[in-house]
């Protein structure tokens, strides 16, 4: 590491929340302007030009919305005039019925208001709302006509800018921002290796979990992994069926006479059936050897939303209850004491920790300052983390990092309005930094983990594939899921990649897609109505079946930017070989291609040549 590396580890990051309010907010959002502005600026676009074809494009669509509601509003007036004839026939034939029953003066009076209702109605229908309608739809395609002559000028303009844009623009900004940061291309075999070995972290093989989003990299040489996980769980769901039933009864009358009294009731029935449900979890890993037999967890409880006194009660409480945590562990000979400052203790809540001497290693006094802060924040998340610690492994999961839009493909920053890319390149990117640094601010929080560095791996010499369990399971993710699904798939799938057989800078794979095919079922449940008799209400339910499909695919990396990749594929040297392969599903992410390949494929590798 460089000098000013350390220098910067040991200055700014020491207290994280203050830094990014003062410091890393501003300078992102600058390197962004700085960023964007000079892709304006090599693209040589109009910017002038295109603000003017935007602007008289946003003025006619404003045009073409006046248009539809005048449209509108004369398509209501047509069916008024329409209801008006209507009523006007009504009244015409109950007029009928009125000369036929003798009633002169009815009819006489309803044949002169349906008439009229009729003639006004025709001449308003004929006249006014016809017209109108011709004439506002004729000027409505006229207008529309422009706006899209205007948004096509528009794209043309944006079209040297919207192709400069790449997927690497987020990984730049912020390690240009943070230095102690460095992020991977994508999640090599050999950080896996260092994880792996050194740390114990280990790919899931469980079929009910396939890593959608992936994101690694390393602090001061201590390794991390972002996941984002889609998770099936058999769960259940109880429908619901209903029957009206009805019946008579007899009762007398204060007369005595015998009346029929007619009943209705509604019977419902329920049945319970296991059902599959999906969700997504993202939580960051981090490897760090400091305090290696140290076991913690702590759940978030949002003290930032507390008052002053709310939260002075809570450290009161909370103290009287790790106080008597610490008398009875003194009773049965354990180590746990309660830590000097309250506030930290309670608010923080790790009272599950296992070794008291390296939890307090850790938890220094400026990292339970920089702790408090965290949790106490009200502008940024506050405390919306939990996290745990497993001997060398530590895991945050946070509710802003479920909503946190991991997708960083170019295409989000296209626009035909150079303001419209400018926003979405600014809004998306800002959004992205903010969260990962605020789930790798509980870590940079600890002084510790900065100043640690690990020691030297002994990486094997050889790895029997290319690419990590993760980085394939991702891949194919990122592909149309129609690629892998059972035909009769009714659910979401399950993708988990299976590996063949490493063939040069190629790996070939085998995905397995999980899902469920759905059978509809009526059970018939017995139900005792009010009318002394057992009915059988029916109740409609799914019934889930598991199904699979095995599909072969083959990836390499290729090391371009997906803008490269992308002028390569359609005019330059891979053109042939997408052909070849891309007809049948394909994926490029992370500068790794992913094809469908037949089983007895075996030039892949060679077709797909890598660009010096």
């Amino acid at each position: 590491m460089s000098n000013s590396t350390e220098a910067y580890a040991g200055d700014d990051l020491l207290e994280p929340l203050k830094a990014y309010q003062t410091r890393y907010e501003s300078e992102f959002r600058r390197n962004c302007e700085d960023y964007f502005g000079g892709l304006v600026k090599e693209s040589g676009i109009d910017v002038a030009e295109n603000r003017k074809t935007v602007s008289a494009y946003n003025a006619q669509m404003k045009l073409v919305e006046e248009t539809e509601r005048a449209l509108s509003c004369f398509k209501g007036l047509r069916a008024f005039f329409i209801a008006l004839i209507a009523i006007g026939v009504i009244l015409l034939i109950v007029a009928v019925g009125c000369f036929i029953s003798d009633d002169a003066l009815s009819g006489v009076i309803l044949l002169i208001v349906g008439g009229g209702l009729i003639a006004a109605g025709a001449c308003l229908l004929v006249g006014v709302a016809m017209p109108r309608i011709r004439e506002n739809e004729k000027k409505r395609e006229e207008r529309q006509e422009k706006a899209d002559a205007l948004l096509q000028r528009a794209w043309k303009q944006m079209e040297p800018l919207n192709a400069l844009f790449e997927n690497t623009a987020t990984k730049k900004l912020i390690e240009k921002t943070v230095p102690l940061l460095r992020l991977d291309d994508f999640f090599n075999v050999r950080r896996y290796d260092y994880l792996n070995g050194k740390y114990g972290y280990a790919a899931s093989e469980d079929p009910e979990q396939s890593t959608v989003g992936i994101l690694t990299g390393e602090i001061v040489g201590n390794p991390f992994v972002v996941d984002r996980i889609l998770v099936e769980s058999m769960g259940s769901c109880t429908y619901t069926g209903s029957l009206v039933i009805t019946w008579e009864t007899y009762d007398t009358d204060s007369e005595g006479h015998t009346i029929t009294v007619h009943h209705s009731e509604t019977l419902y029935a329920s049945v319970t059936r296991p059902k599959p449900y999906y969700s997504e979890r993202t939580r960051l890993v981090y490897g760090n050897e400091a305090a290696p037999d140290l076991h913690f967890s702590r759940t978030p409880s949002h003290v930032e939303d507390l008052s002053e006194r709310a939260r002075e009660n809570r450290v009161k409480r909370g103290a009287k209850k790790i106080r008597k945590k610490q008398e009875k562990s003194l009773a049965r000979g354990g180590s746990f004491t309660e830590m000097g400052n309250q506030e930290f203790d309670v608010l923080f809540g790790a009272i599950d920790r296992d070794n008291d001497v390296q939890f307090r290693l850790l938890f220094t006094p400026l990292a339970q300052k920089n702790m408090l802060s965290l949790l106490t924040d009200e502008k940024g998340y506050g405390d919306d983390f939990s996290m745990r610690k497993d001997g060398c492994l530590n895991y945050v999961m946070s509710e802003h990092s479920a909503l946190w839009d991991m997708d960083d493909r170019r295409e989000r920053y296209q626009s035909y309005g150079v303001d419209l890319s400018h926003n979405k390149f600014l809004s998306f990117n800002r959004a992205y930094f903010r969260s990962l640094y605020f789930d790798l601010a509980p870590l940079l929080s600890i002084p510790l983990y900065q100043q640690h560095k690990p020691h030297e791996y002994i990486y094997h010499e050889e790895f029997p594939r290319n690419f990590t369990v993760q980085e394939s399971e991702y891949a194919v993710n990122r592909m149309d899921p129609s690629a892998f699904a059972p035909p009769s798939a009714a659910t979401p799938c399950i993708l988990k990649t299976r590996h063949i057989c490493k063939e040069g800078k190629s790996d070939r794979l085998n995905v397995t897609a999980y899902a469920y095919t759905t059978v509809d079922h009526t059970e018939w449940i017995p139900v005792f109505g009010g009318d002394g008799y057992v009915h059988d209400v029916p109740v409609d339910w799914v019934e889930y079946i598991p199904v699979s499909s095995d599909t072969v695919v083959a990836m390499k990396e290729l090391g371009l930017s997906d803008r490269d990749f992308s002028r390569e594929a359609q005019s330059g040297m891979y053109r042939s070989a997408m052909e070849k392969y891309g007809k049948r599903g394909f994926g490029y992410d992370h500068g790794i291609l992913c094809c469908v390949v037949p089983m007895s494929e075996i030039d892949f590798d060679a077709d797909f040549t890598v660009k010096k």
